[in-house]
């Protein structure tokens, strides 16, 4: 049985990944794709990584599910975890959210976000890890995508 530290650094390893700018999709960061197919009221994307949904279901949304589901499927290798000790892995994300104040550097531009990953083991522990960051949607001829 794995122990609740090791997860906690599981969750955190995917949390930190997903807010990078190297988390891309189509050759644009995924964050502003997601953004951009964000709706009223809430504003926020659910992926739930251990079968890769997406809830709602966009485009972009599903296939960042995708991506995911096999990054937490490496890092779970890494560690020497087998998917079985997991009940639940979630991906949440809330666009224009509240963030405490200092979680976001002053220099970062765009809205607030809030990244939560929740890993739910077989035995009911559950581990969290939260990222705070800025973004703009993603509009057409705003940004340059990723060049190859």
């Amino acid at each position: 049985m794995t122990k609740l530290k090791t997860f906690n650094h599981v969750a955190a390893g995917v949390s930190q990944s997903f807010i990078s700018r190297n988390n891309d999709v189509g050759g644009y960061w995924a964050l502003g794709e997601l953004y951009k197919d964000a709706k009223a009221p809430d504003y926020a994307f659910q992926l739930q990584l251990l079968d890769g949904v997406a809830i709602p279901s966009s485009r972009s949304a599903c296939q960042v599910a995708k991506n995911y589901t096999g990054f937490l499927q490496r890092a779970l290798a890494d560690k020497g975890i087998s998917s079985d000790e997991l009940a639940d892995a979630n991906v949440y994300i809330q666009f224009n959210a509240e963030a405490p104040e200092g979680a976001i550097p002053m220099e970062y531009q765009g809205d607030p976000f809030v990244c939560t990953v929740t890993l739910r083991t077989a035995q009911g522990k559950v581990a969290v890890a939260k990222a705070y960051g800025r973004c703009f949607r993603n509009r057409w001829g705003m940004f340059a995508g990723r060049a190859g």
